[in-house]
C-alpha cells in the first residue's frame, strides 16, 4: 500500500471532515513547518474514528503544497517480518539507492530484501532510511505517512521512531496513526488523540452523507456510534428501508457491516470460546446484570469476565453492571457468534426473565426458527404493554415482529394491521402507515380488521384531511356483520369515528356514532363511553358523567399512556376542563418528542393552544401553535393546520 500518486479517492472526504477543524489546523501546521511541534507527529484513537480520512487529508494538503508523499500502512500477517513495514514504505526510493554511501546502500538492500550480505546493525539501517529519505527530499519536500503502526514490525518501528526524532528543521514530516490500544513509535514523538465527534457534528455527518435518512433512525446510529465516523458512514448501508420500513423496529443491536465486524472484532476473535460465550450473554441481554443469574451465565462466569475487563472489552460500572466500552464492539460480539449461537443464548436468557413477560417475550421471539404463535401472541401482549407505558416505538417494533411471526396469515395481516394503527395515531408516520397496509393486504387480500380500517382512516384523517372517506372507511368496518374484534380494536375504532364525527358535526354522523357505541357498549371503556355522552351534547352532561370526567383527569396524575391522556382531554375540552389537564398535556408533548410519538404530541400542542388561550396565557398559545405547525408542516397533517393557525392568530391578536 506505497503510493505517491494523488488519491483523488480521498479528496473529497479529506476536504470536507466535518467536526475535524482543530485537528486538520494542527496537521497542516506540521507539514507547512508553521508550528511548534517540528516534522512529526502521532495521531492516536479508537478503531474507525477517523485517524485514517486525517492522514488521507494530510496527504491532500502534502499535494496542494507540491510537496512528495510516501505512505504505508501496518499489517498484522506481517507483524513478525522484520523490515516487512519499511520495506512497504521505501520500494518507491528504490532506485535512489545507488545515491547513497556504498554502507548504507548495502545497509537497506540486505533489510528489505534486495541482495545478500550481512546482517547490518539496526542502527546502519535507521541512518541508511533517514539519509535516503533526505535525499528524496533534496529536490521536492516529502511527507511519510504510515497508518496501523500498532501493527508494523517491531524493527520498522524502531527505524521509523528513530527517523521521526530527527527530521525537525529538514524537508521531511513523518505522520503516522496508531489505535489508541496500540504501542505508539518510541521516543519523544508529537502526539494527537483523535476523539469522537460530538452528537451535533455526528449528526451533521449524518444528514450530508445520508440526507434521506428517517429521523428515528439517523438519531439511533447517533447514538451506537458514539462520534465514531467510519460507524457513522457504514451503519447506514445496514438500516435501510427496504429492511426497516418503518423506522421503528431497528434491532436492539445493530447489524455491522463487513468492514465494522473487522474494526471492532480484532480483540474479541483472540478469546477463547468461553469467554466470547459470557460476552454473547452480556451483549443480547442488555442490563449489564445477567451475571447475578448463574443459571443463565454458568460457573465460571467471573473469571472470564476478568479476561474481559483485562482486554479492555468490557467494564464494570459504579452501579456494578458490565457494559461494553463502546456500543459496536458489542454488536460486533453479536456478528461473531453464529445463528444458533445467539439462538442458544436468547433461550437462556429467556429461561432467566420469568419475571419480565416484556424481555423474555423478546428472547423468544429471538431464539425462534420460524413462525411461532406462542411467541406471536407474547409479542403482542407486549405490544399493547408498550403503548400504555408511553413507548410507541417499542410498540411498532413487538407488533411488527409479532407479525412476523404469525404462522396463520390471516393472524399475520391483521397484526400488521394493527402495526399500521400505531403509526398513524400514535406516531404519526403516514409513509409507515401506508407500507404496513400494503403489506397486510398482500398477506391476505380480504383483510378486513377493524385495525386495518382504524389505520387507513387515521391516514385519510390526518394525512389527507379527509373527514367524509375516514368517517365511511371506519363506520362501515364497525357496522360489518362477521366481524369479530377484540375490545382494543374497537375502542381504537370508537375513538377515530368520534373525531370524524366531531370535527364534520352532521347529526345524521353523530346519529350513528351513539348508535354504534350503544353497540359495542359491553366492550367499551369508560372513558370511550363517557366521551359519548358528554361529546353528543355538552350543555346536557349528567352530573354523573362529570363526576366521573373528574375522577379521570384525577387520575392522569400518574398515567403513563400518552392516548389515555389525549382522549381524556378531549372530553375535558367539550366542558371547558382544560385547566387541570395542563401537566399531563405538557408530559404528553415532552415524552412523545422524545419518543417520536408525532400525532400523539400534536394533538397535545393544539390542547394546550386552547387551555393557555382560555387562561389568558397567550405567549404560550403562540408558542404551542408555532411548534405544531412545524410538525403537521413536516408530516403533512392536513386536518390540524387550520385549528393551530386559528389559534396562532388569536394569540396574535390577543397580544396586540
Amino acid at each position: 500500500m506505497t503510493a505517491e500518486r494523488e488519491r483523488p479517492e480521498h479528496r473529497q472526504a479529506a476536504s470536507d471532515l466535518t467536526g475535524r477543524s482543530s485537528e486538520l489546523d494542527l496537521i497542516r501546521a506540521v507539514i507547512e513547518g508553521t508550528g511548534r511541534l517540528g516534522g512529526s507527529l502521532t495521531l492516536r484513537g479508537e478503531p474507525g474514528v477517523g485517524k485514517s480520512a486525517l492522514l488521507d487529508a494530510a496527504a491532500d494538503l502534502a499535494l496542494a503544497n507540491g510537496m512528495r508523499t510516501l505512505r504505508a500502512a501496518g499489517a498484522e500477517f506481517e507483524a513478525n517480518i522484520a523490515f516487512a513495514g519499511l520495506n512497504q514504505l521505501l520500494v518507491p526510493l528504490a532506485p535512489m539507492f545507488p545515491q547513497l554511501d556504498s554502507s548504507h546502500e548495502s545497509a537497506l538492500r540486505v533489510a528489505l530484501g534486495f541482495g545478500d550480505g550481512a546482517t547490518p546493525s539496526r542502527l546502519l539501517i535507521a541512518t541508511a532510511t533517514l539519509s535516503l529519505l533526505l535525499l528524496a527530499a533534496h529536490d521536492q519536500p516529502l511527507v511519510v505517512l504510515v497508518d496501523d503502526t500498532q501493527w508494523l514490525d517491531d524493527a520498522s518501528a524502531d527505524v521509523l521512531a528513530f527517523v521521526a526524532r530527527r527530521v525537525t528543521d529538514t524537508a521531511v514530516r513523518v505522520l503516522t496513526a496508531v489505535r489508541t490500544t496500540g504501542q505508539p513509535l518510541a521516543g519523544d514523538v508529537n502526539g494527537l488523540t483523535i476523539h469522537s465527534l460530538d452528537d451535533a457534528a455526528a449528526e451533521s455527518l449524518l444528514i450530508d452523507r445520508y440526507p434521506d435518512l428517517a429521523e428515528q433512525v439517523r438519531l439511533r446510529i447517533v447514538t451506537e456510534a458514539q462520534g465514531n465516523p467510519l460507524a457513522l458512514v457504514e451503519l447506514p448501508a445496514m438500516l435501510t428501508s427496504d429492511r426497516y420500513p418503518t423506522g421503528n423496529a431497528l434491532p436492539a443491536v445493530l447489524p455491522l457491516t463487513e468492514r465494522l465486524s473487522r474494526t471492532f472484532a480484532s480483540r474479541i476473535s483472540a478469546l477463547a470460546p468461553e469467554t466470547q460465550d459470557l460476552l454473547l450473554l452480556l451483549a443480547l441481554d442488555g442490563s449489564g446484570r445477567v451475571l447475578s443469574d448463574e443459571g443463565v451465565v454458568g460457573p465460571g462466569a467471573a473469571a472470564q469476565l476478568d479476561i474481559a475487563e483485562h482486554e479492555r472489552i468490557v467494564v464494570v460500572d459504579r452501579q456494578h453492571a458490565v457494559v461494553f466500552r463502546h456500543p459496536l464492539v458489542r454488536s460486533a460480539v453479536v456478528e461473531l457468534a453464529g445463528p444458533e449461537a445467539r439462538r442458544r443464548a436468547h433461550r437462556a436468557l429467556a429461561k432467566g426473565r420469568a419475571l419480565d413477560p416484556g424481555h423474555r417475550a423478546w428472547h423468544l421471539a429471538d431464539a425462534s426458527f420460524g413462525p411461532d404463535e406462542e411467541v406471536a401472541s407474547l409479542l403482542q401482549r407486549e405490544a399493547i404493554q408498550a403503548l400504555k407505558r408511553g413507548d410507541p416505538t417499542a410498540a411498532v417494533a413487538a407488533m411488527t415482529r409479532s407479525a412476523d411471526l404469525s404462522p396463520d396469515l390471516q393472524h399475520r395481516s391483521q397484526r400488521l394491521a394493527a402495526t399500521a394503527y400505531f403509526a398513524a395515531e400514535v406516531m404519526g408516520d403516514p409513509q409507515s402507515v401506508s407500507s404496513l397496509l400494503s403489506d397486510a393486504r398482500r398477506v391476505n387480500a380480504g383483510v378486513g380488521s377493524l385495525a386495518a380500517a382504524s389505520a387507513a382512516a387515521s391516514l385519510l384523517l390526518y394525512s389527507d384531511g379527509d373527514v367524509i372517506s375516514a368517517y365511511r372507511v371506519i363506520s362501515a368496518a364497525l357496522r360489518a356483520p362477521d366481524i369479530e374484534p377484540a375490545a382494543e380494536e374497537v375502542n381504537s375504532a370508537i375513538w377515530i369515528l368520534s373525531l370524524t364525527v366531531a370535527l364534520n358535526g352532521r347529526k345524521e354522523m353523530w346519529d350513528s356514532y351513539r348508535e354504534l357505541v350503544e353497540r359495542y357498549r359491553h366492550m367499551l371503556p369508560e372513558s370511550v363511553l363517557i366521551r359519548s355522552e358528554i361529546a353528543t351534547n355538552p350543555a346536557t352532561a349528567s352530573p354523573e358523567a362529570l363526576a366521573t370526567l373528574d375522577r379521570q383527569i384525577a387520575a392522569l396524575a400518574t398515567e403513563r399512556d400518552p392516548g389515555q391522556i389525549i382522549r381524556v382531554a378531549y372530553v375535558a375540552n367539550d366542558v371547558d376542563r382544560l385547566a387541570d389537564l395542563r401537566e399531563p398535556l405538557l408530559r404528553v408533548w415532552r415524552e412523545g418528542m422524545q419518543a417520536g410519538a408525532v400525532a400523539s404530541v400534536t394533538n397535545a400542542l393544539m390542547l394546550l393552544c386552547g387551555e393557555s388561550y382560555l387562561a389568558g396565557r397567550w405567549d404560550d398559545t403562540q408558542r404551542f401553535a408555532e411548534e405544531g405547525l412545524e410538525l403537521v408542516e413536516a408530516y403533512g397533517y392536513l386536518e390540524f393546520v387550520w385549528y393551530l393557525k386559528y389559534s396562532k392568530a388569536l394569540a396574535a391578536a390577543a397580544l396586540g
